[in-house]
């Protein structure tokens, strides 16, 4: 049986309590699948208020462990993928028009990272491209790259996500056109494997590097029917609203690790000029992130320590430079602070991940 991990730890580690935007996805979902949601919710200990739904919050730690017992209770689907085919923007509707007047995939797949911003903030959705291919790559925006070794079925997550993007992506295209495949981290799901290649409909290939959807890189500039320019530009604007709504919902510290997050040269901010980028006197920003438990130079610890990960992930930066960008004086002053983080060398851990 696993051990719950507490949600202090989770939170320790970038993974913070998200809003349920996602509701009525999950209860159609489980309709689906023959059962009702409700019961695990309310073990899980939600408290859904309609009125109040966007100031609603759930543990990750809490919503993977539904989404695994939600798998347990439709043994003649494959949940994840249901969830995946069954969510919509209703609680977002400008996100909804925002995607659906999208000119481009290239273009949709920005409203897709703009709104996992606010529907589930640690997700991570990469476009890789690559000679005449292109990848949709699922990943987990934490500061601990090994967060898969605390057991949780992440898999789960992603997979369910891969499935809502290749929905929209097919009514965006009106078509299955470039399409080429499916790439899943870890081997097939016991009794599932069928279902999983029959739902996306092209090769499904298990235990790869990453989770991920495969594509011919052409067809991400290919002109959408449905483009409308003028109400998409809208839709951007009330989207980029209900963001930073979200963000200060959640704390002076998560605006400052958001901002840092998409600029990273923000890093080099003092504490008096991140004050002014937030329209906040400085002293107004250190007693706010005191009564959150925070400081300014532990945020930017925090935000040293996640890009560098992420970076070095990458593989396309060197050490050298990864260092200047976070703001170390020498090489060797990031390593020490690098092994502090990780137990290890930049360089080590690495290769250790490639």
């Amino acid at each position: 049986m696993r051990i719950p991990i507490p949600n202090a730890m989770l939170e320790a580690l970038g993974i913070k309590p998200i809003p349920l935007f996602m509701l009525s996805s999950w209860i159609k979902a489980a309709a689906k699948c023959g059962f009702n949601v409700q019961p695990l919710f309310k073990e899980a200990g939600f408290k859904i208020d309609l009125i109040r739904l966007e100031d609603a919050r759930v543990s990750p730690l809490q919503l993977i462990s539904v989404l695994e017992q939600c798998v347990a209770m439709s043994p003649n689907k494959y949940f994840p993928l249901v969830l995946g085919d069954s969510f919509a923007f209703e609680s977002l509707p400008e996100f909804e028009t925002l995607l659906t007047t999208s000119a481009t995939l290239r273009d949709a797949l920005g409203v897709a990272d703009l709104a996992r911003r606010v529907v589930l903030p640690w997700i991570k959705i990469e476009l890789v491209e690559e000679g005449d291919v292109a990848r949709v790559v699922i990943s987990f925006d934490v500061p601990v790259p090994n967060v898969d070794s605390f057991g949780l079925p992440l898999h789960l997550v992603s997979q369910g996500i891969l499935a809502s993007v290749r929905k929209f992506g097919r009514n965006l295209q009106g078509s299955e056109d470039g399409f080429i495949g499916v790439e899943l981290k870890g081997p097939a799901p016991e009794g599932y494997a069928d279902e999983i290649r029959k739902y996306f409909n092209v090769p499904v290939s298990f235990n790869q590097a990453h989770d991920a959807l495969v594509f011919e890189r052409r067809i991400l500039d290919t002109p959408l029917e449905g483009a409308f320019p003028a109400l998409h530009e809208q839709a951007h604007f009330l989207a980029e609203q209900r963001l930073g709504k979200e963000v200060r919902r959640q704390g002076v510290a998560a605006e400052i690790e958001d901002l840092i997050s998409r600029e990273p040269d923000l890093l080099a901010l003092g504490i008096e000029d991140m004050a002014e980028r937030l329209n906040l006197h400085a002293r107004t920003l250190q007693r706010r992130l005191k009564d959150e438990g925070d400081s300014y130079l532990h945020v930017q610890a925090r935000m040293r320590h996640r890009l560098a990960c992420q970076w070095l992930k990458q593989g396309s930066v060197s050490i050298d430079d990864i260092s200047a960008r976070l703001g170390f004086s020498d090489r060797r002053a990031f390593t020490a602070a690098f092994k502090r983080w990780e137990g290890t060398t930049p360089k080590a851990w690495r290769e250790q991940q490639n």
